[in-house]
């Protein structure tokens, strides 16, 4: 990715204003490390523009055809403009809440790649304050190291002459909306109800097909896992999700390649099933297929509603020497007990 042009602003909402940072050259190596960063954050979520005339995609149809520095500058600044105006206005409806919007500074770019197709970069980061240890004194700034991205947009300006629509790909680390609605005005490619089923009954395919059957206790804690997350998550980070579920679980009986291959699958799924890695959840979406039974015995049938807490010790496996198997399950209703005392 080559870099055309490029604006630093800060966006002090609180003072209600911007204020336009002049980067010089060495400046660069910061700001090309941050935009290979986010083109890499396979963390995002798929949009597409409402209207060419929206202020930021016209804007950056604006810069993309007509280099004039001085014109550029005041694109710019419009766009830093309307963030600005978005996040006073967002501040003053989450203040009640005891909800501050992170204060930082938005970046912005024109870019292009080796098959000259263009890019426009708009980036949320993190601008905090630090101290200079050659006067100890307290001053702003970006850190070299920690690129600390809050929300980012990478509009794709292919056929930027005649395209009715275009398409972005977005990240947030909260599922606020301003970012994506009042800032960029875009729309989902995939809504949350339609992420919500498919990134559900396609993590429940691949458990079917690649723990079920050559590690089913596995297959049980993994799987109630699963629908406790979707459970108690308002909002779906995809790779935080696996990592948290399954990279970090510690398994019974499958072993460490099939975990792997396991793993693999999971991390094809949204490209492959087509849904997004950030979602907000939608319950009902998922509230009929989270149950499942099991036939216990002629009459009798095991039926799960909704996630267990500790599943390992409340349902439990045992077997006599005389070969019969049995399960054990904790009860917290004292009436069934004696019902079957």
């Amino acid at each position: 990715m080559k870099t055309i042009c490029k604006s630093i602003n800060i966006i002090d909402y609180k003072s209600n204003k911007i204020i336009y940072r002049k980067t010089p050259a060495s400046f660069d190596e910061y700001v090309d490390e941050l935009i290979t960063h986010i083109k890499n954050n396979e963390n995002i979520r798929n949009y597409k523009t409402r209207s060419n005339a929206t202020k930021v995609i016209c804007s950056a149809l604006q810069i993309l055809h007509n280099s004039k520095s001085t014109y550029v500058e005041e694109r710019f600044k419009q766009i830093a403009e309307k963030l600005l105006r978005v996040e006073v206005e967002t501040q003053e409806r989450v203040k009640k809440m005891n909800v501050n919007v992170k204060k930082g500074s938005l970046i912005q770019a024109l870019l292009y790649d080796e098959y000259n197709n263009y890019f426009y970069l708009l980036a949320k980061v993190e601008h905090g304050d630090f101290i200079d240890d050659s006067d100890f004194t307290f001053k702003t700034g970006f850190s070299k190291d920690k690129k600390t991205i809050w929300k980012s947009c990478l509009f794709d300006l292919k056929n930027a002459d005649e395209a009715e629509i275009f398409y972005a790909k977005v990240y947030s680390d909260t599922k606020a909306k301003f970012w994506s609605d009042r800032f960029l005005e875009l729309d989902e490619v995939f809504s949350d109800e339609t992420n919500t089923s498919n990134a559900f009954d396609s993590i429940d395919y691949v458990l079917n097909r690649s723990v079920k059957k050559i590690a089913p206790d596995d297959y049980i804690y993994i799987r109630n896992s699963f629908i406790a997350y979707f459970r108690s998550h308002n909002f779906i980070d995809y790779s935080q999700m696996i990592e948290e579920v399954v990279e970090n679980y510690e398994p019974v009986s499958l072993n460490i390649e099939s975990k792997k291959l396991f793993l693999n699958k999971l991390e094809d799924l949204p490209k492959v099933k087509n849904f997004d890695r950030q979602f907000n959840v939608v319950l009902s979406e998922i509230n009929a297929r989270i149950r499942k039974v099991y036939k216990l015995n002629d009459g009798i049938e095991l039926r799960l509603i909704h996630d267990v807490n500790d599943i390992k010790n409340t349902i439990k496996t045992y077997e006599k020497n005389d070969g019969h198997q049995y399960i054990e399950i904790l009860l917290d209703n004292e009436e069934v007990y004696k019902s079957f005392k």
